[in-house]
């Protein structure tokens, strides 16, 4: 399991992964307390705010690297990845069919316009027909207060409606990345697909979080297999994979999976026209239990 299922998940609840824990998706409305009961408004004016707190651990990355001090490096790296996974800005990739189950979890649920794609592209959202992410939990009844976020409207939908909506995203090509807002409540479930995304960018281009604790992205707990007798290597799956982990093999015109580059989101699975793929659980295969 991952370290998220790990602190979050509940054995009574799907397993123990922690996304399929109803309690991720009922964050407080008004304000997110700390485990000791002190607001986030109130520590931060005694210690700092997580945003100075960032910029001097990324000051004192520069400054060790600088010295050429890897222990060091090291040392604060980690640091700061245990400060942005406590602050909850780790997201994880799932599959279609985990998708489905997640949506019969969170209410109430609003297709929003994407920040990644606002950024990237300069696509500006403004309404259903164009929104290509999605709002969940109690989060979503206070959205009029970010009038910068939501410029573009919410259009809030039932849950047969947003499990019919994400399985257009899922032919159109987009992954499935849920996003905490706050460790532990999933609040956000973005449409993802690179270069837009900035979450797949960062594990596409350097490769995992980056070196100054940015947004984090994990793997599912599944991983893509090709059944070969079944493949007759016309490539369209290679053509929907956006990690990098597919290629088209000329010797055996075959399709292969690098399955430590495999981030289990399914595409593939869902694009092959001859159900030539299928998808495994990581936790199945020794060698990729700790790939995350």
């Amino acid at each position: 399991m991952c370290y998220l299922c790990d602190e979050y998940g509940d054995p009574e609840f799907g397993d123990g992964v922690w996304y399929l824990n109803p309690k991720n998706y009922a964050r407080n409305m008004y304000t997110l307390r700390l485990p000791d009961g002190a607001t986030r408004e109130a520590r931060g004016a005694e210690t700092g705010s997580e945003i100075q707190e960032r910029a001097r651990g990324i000051a004192d990355l520069v400054t060790a690297m600088e010295k050429g001090d890897q222990a060091e490096y090291e040392k604060i790296k980690q640091q700061m990845n245990e400060s942005r996974r406590r602050s909850g800005t780790e997201g994880q990739v799932i599959p279609l069919e985990e998708a489905d189950k997640v949506l019969e979890l969170c209410s109430p649920i609003g297709l929003i316009a994407c920040v990644c794609r606002k950024g990237a592209r300069a696509i500006d959202e403004r309404n259903e027909l164009e929104y290509t992410c999605m709002g969940m939990g109690v989060g979503m009844l206070k959205w009029e207060r970010w009038p910068e976020r939501y410029k573009g409207g919410v259009k809030f939908v039932t849950v047969e409606e947003a499990k019919e909506w994400n399985h257009r995203m899922d032919k159109r090509g987009f992954v499935h990345l849920l996003m905490l807002a706050g460790a532990p409540y999933i609040g956000g479930f973005c449409q993802c697909d690179y270069p837009d995304c900035a979450a797949i960018r960062r594990v596409v281009d350097f490769g995992g979080a980056g070196a100054f604790g940015a947004i984090g992205t994990l793997k599912s707990h599944h991983v893509a297999q090709v059944d070969y007798d079944e493949c007759n290597g016309c490539g369209i799956c290679v053509q929907r994979c956006q990690f990098g982990a597919l290629k088209f093999e000329v010797t055996s015109q075959k399709a292969n999976i690098d399955q430590f580059k495999c981030y289990g989101c399914g595409l593939c699975q869902t694009g092959c026209p001859r159900g030539a793929i299928k998808l495994l659980e990581r936790k199945s295969l020794p060698a990729l239990v700790e790939v995350w």
